[in-house]
């Protein structure tokens, strides 16, 4: 009996079960976009307080004075205020420097080591994408889903326990068990050929450096690991909530896409763009003060407290997920139309891919830019605008910039919606002209918004701009290399953006520090942006040379 197909009206709810697990699993994927409300509360969390000269000597007066008041038992000392004060042991802990300007510089600087975290799990993310494709084309939506549940849960649950030093020296055994794997492959590709009976150096040698790697990471972790310093925490961030979770985002993140797009082949812009909605709302949950969301809870519990809640909801919602997706019937046994699919290989050997990669490198790096540091940068423009404020006043400033990262969330999921459905109409040159054209103007003047209505009107357009991205570049790389191979093909795409998650982070880390602006960088992104609309043009008349005309025609022509 043949299989139904896609279109017919008994594969409805078939397609309705497909959507649903999409969407579940992309509205948790997308809680990366969120991270920037992870760096002030890491902050006291990882590194020792900043103090300057002055408050140093300030606060040890206090403490003798609260000392002897104590001592000469004088009624005039206030109930608590010895207890309210740092020890002297404290003090000793704290990072001293010199004034106001080098206190905010070295914030600056322990901000950015913090922010990697963010860069590194999008460049895992993009590049475990290349690994994960292929195994989704082969083995479905389902499997591959599930592995990234099981990494991002595992990611935020070891973060969670960064307090504990057990959790040091297993994340330093794994990565010398690493090392080791990596030196007898490296072994084994120079020397693998030889006969071990005749040259014992060959049988013996995996076996050396095996021991030689795990002896030196005893050694050096027995007095580097583990000792609840600044470095092990930004290292163990660096490992879990970067390349642990960005992994397994990486992972599940092709699958809603490609079965859809398999779902819907004649609407794959609109489909691409729904099935990656929930990624753009993902950030929305960590907007909110309530006790349900995601600042309520870490302000009511703790940074790590959430981030062991967060890994067990990846966990379950990510593996309940996956459950839903699945490839439509015979799509795995389709055969591709002649010169409507590509291997990754042969993608790679055409001239489109190379100018699609550049075109989403400068949208991702505009995108990632502003939302790795959304919440502090939309803070610092209030307090900027309102000039001289009190302690309390510039801290009520600062919490009000999570209010752009909602913002931000909620248009970053419509405009994945919205873009797809209007290149199926217009076509994805036009789209991509429009999209990075407003894209650029909005990163000149981003520098510039100073009120919370322009900054949330700014936050909305850089969202809208950026989940644009997500819904054309796949509908775009299916239109030019066929749906079958979407996972590989896309895979390969999307290392742009890894690449430009690392860039871009450090752009702004860079900028801010040298120029104590963010707009450098801005301007930087958005000549980016002016240069991919350009590129789009050239794309369409290579598109047209190779005879890929759905790419610059309106889907129907």
């Amino acid at each position: 009996m043949a299989s139904p197909e896609v279109g017919s009206s008994h594969s409805t709810l078939s397609k309705a079960r497909v959507l649903a697990g999409a969407l579940i699993v992309q509205l948790i994927l997308g809680t990366v976009y969120g991270y920037s409300i992870f760096w002030q509360p890491l902050q006291s969390q990882v590194f020792p307080r900043v103090i300057t000269e002055v408050e140093k000597t300030d606060l040890i007066e206090q403490i003798k004075r609260a000392e002897a008041a104590v001592t000469t038992d004088e009624a005039t000392n206030p109930a608590g205020v010895a207890e309210s004060l740092p020890t002297l042991k404290d003090i000793s802990r704290y990072t001293v420097v010199p004034d106001e300007v080098a206190r905010e510089a070295q914030l600056a600087k322990q901000n950015g080591y913090l922010k990697y975290a963010f860069s590194i799990c999008i460049l895992a993310f993009a590049f475990t994408m290349v690994v994960a494709g292929r195994v989704q084309d082969i083995k479905g939506p389902r499997y591959p889903a599930v592995i990234g549940a099981v990494m991002m849960g595992s990611g935020f649950l070891l973060a969670g326990f960064m307090d504990s030093p057990v959790v040091f020296y297993v994340a330093h055994a794994a990565f010398t068990g690493g090392m080791a794997l990596v030196a007898l492959m490296l072994f084994h590709a120079l020397l693998g050929k030889m006969d071990p009976d005749e040259n014992p150096l060959a049988k013996y040698m995996p076996y050396a450096i095996l021991t030689t790697v795990i002896v030196a990471g005893l050694l050096i972790g027995n007095n580097l690991i583990g000792k609840g310093s600044a470095v092990d925490k930004v290292m163990l961030l660096w490992g879990t909530i970067g390349v642990l979770a960005g992994s397994g985002i990486g992972f599940a993140y092709v699958c809603p896409i490609a079965a859809l797009v398999k779902w819907f082949p004649e609407h794959k812009g609109l489909v691409s763009g729904v099935a990656v909605a929930g990624f753009g709302f993902g950030a929305y949950l960590f907007k909110g003060k309530s006790t349900i969301g995601a600042l309520g809870f870490i302000d009511q519990h703790g940074i790590t407290n959430f981030y062991m809640v967060h890994g067990l909801i990846c966990l379950v919602g990510v593996s309940l997920g996956a459950m839903l997706l699945s490839n439509p019937p015979g799509s795995a046994t389709k055969k591709a139309t002649a010169g409507g699919d590509s291997n990754w290989q042969d993608t790679l050997r055409q001239p489109s891919f190379y100018l699609v990669w550049l075109m989403f490198f400068s949208g991702a790096m505009a995108g990632l830019m502003v939302i790795g540091i959304l919440k502090p940068f939309a803070g610092e423009q209030l307090v900027a605008a309102a000039g001289e404020v009190t302690a309390t006043e510039k801290a009520e400033l600062l919490a009000k910039g999570a209010a752009a990262v909602g913002w931000l969330a909620i248009f970053n999921a419509v405009g994945r919606v919205v873009w797809g459905f209007v290149s199926d109409r217009i076509g994805r040159t036009p789209a991509f002209i429009a999209m990075f054209t407003f894209q650029a103007v909005m990163m000149c003047v981003l520098s510039q918004m100073k009120s919370e209505m322009a900054l949330a009107v700014a936050a909305s357009v850089v969202g809208f701009n950026f989940g644009g991205n997500f819904a054309l570049f796949p509908s775009a790389t299916a239109d030019l290399f066929g749906a079958k191979n979407l996972g590989a093909n896309y895979g390969w795409v999307f290392t742009s953006y890894g690449v430009a998650g690392v860039i871009g982070v450090a752009a702004g880390n860079l900028a801010k520090l040298h120029t104590q602006s963010y707009s450098a960088a801005f301007i930087l992104a958005g000549i980016l942006c002016a240069i991919s609309a350009g590129l789009a043009i050239v794309l369409s008349i290579v598109i047209r040379k190779h005879k890929h005309p759905k790419v610059a025609a309106p889907a129907g022509d």
